[in-house]
């Protein structure tokens, strides 16, 4: 049951920290409020229920352009049996507020409705209901934000895949941008990702075979070459080998000499 009656607007309660675009603030002073809002009743608990207000179910940003226009009313579609459902329904074709939609469905839940039971009842399919869930890894604060209407419904879901000291940083943003979450991403992956140069440090390359083979005596490499088959793929070891003894055997040769001239010295 619902009816169209004139509210004030100080009986209209929206979240926090909403925001109005320019535009439509414009229009509002123009022309005021022309589409009405839906709201639902918001009453006091106890043995005496008094009307406390009314909970703006759709159209939080129309009543922010009309409180900041100066407006004392607005025309408003009051549902009486106002609830989770109601939350759903007004947001489902547009998404705007999925915070305020994972909110009334987890009302629902907590009442005893299971996943599949909420998507007979036809408020949500059970892909978007586990959608909406991962909203409430949004650390409180940005979960006001898209409550609010200062974070986009598709940039909430990115922002909710972050670790929370990510999206924390995210909150000394004056606004939240797909840009800002983009940088905020970069930096996270260069956080933990170290530096190359810090993973590889002083090390040195590992040796490679030749120079496994220059540490072996003249002996081994003599031997080596002996047993290389005198076939044309094996050309160039075989020559390595060579100019390897030939190094070898130059070494000797001038530690030799070396040797004799420390010898006459000394004598």
């Amino acid at each position: 049951m619902s009816e169209i009656k004139s509210i004030p607007v100080s009986e209209l309660i929206i979240p926090p920290g909403t925001k109005v675009r320019a535009g439509l603030l414009k229009s509002v002073k123009m022309r005021g409020v022309l589409t009405p809002i839906i709201v639902s009743p918001q009453s006091s608990g106890g043995y005496t229920l008094e009307l406390r207000g009314y909970i703006v179910r759709e159209g939080r940003r129309r009543v922010k352009a009309a409180i900041e226009a100066g407006l004392e009313t607005v025309q408003a579609v009051v549902l009486e049996d106002g609830g989770p459902e109601i939350t759903i329904l007004t947001h489902a074709t547009r998404s705007e507020n999925p915070v305020a939609e994972l909110e009334a469905i987890q009302e629902m839940q907590r009442s005893g409705m299971s996943e599949k039971e909420i998507a007979a009842a036809g408020h949500a399919t059970v892909s978007r209901i586990r959608r909406l869930a991962k909203l409430n890894h949004l650390v409180p604060e940005l979960a006001k934000k898209v409550g609010a209407g200062n974070i986009s419904a598709n940039l909430a879901f990115e922002i909710a895949s972050l670790p929370s000291g990510t999206q924390r940083a995210l909150l000394d943003e004056e606004t939240i941008t797909a840009e800002t979450v983009r940088q905020a991403k970069y930096a996270r992956r260069q956080a933990v990702i170290p530096d190359l140069a810090d993973l590889v440090g002083d090390a040195q390359p590992p040796a490679t075979f030749e120079d496994v083979i220059r540490q072996l005596s003249a002996n081994t490499l003599n031997a080596m070459l002996a047993d290389l088959p005198d076939e044309a793929r094996f050309a160039t070891w075989r020559a390595k080998l060579r100019r390897l003894l030939n190094e070898l055997q130059v070494a000797q040769s001038i530690q030799t000499q070396a040797q004799v001239i420390t010898n006459a010295s000394v004598a």
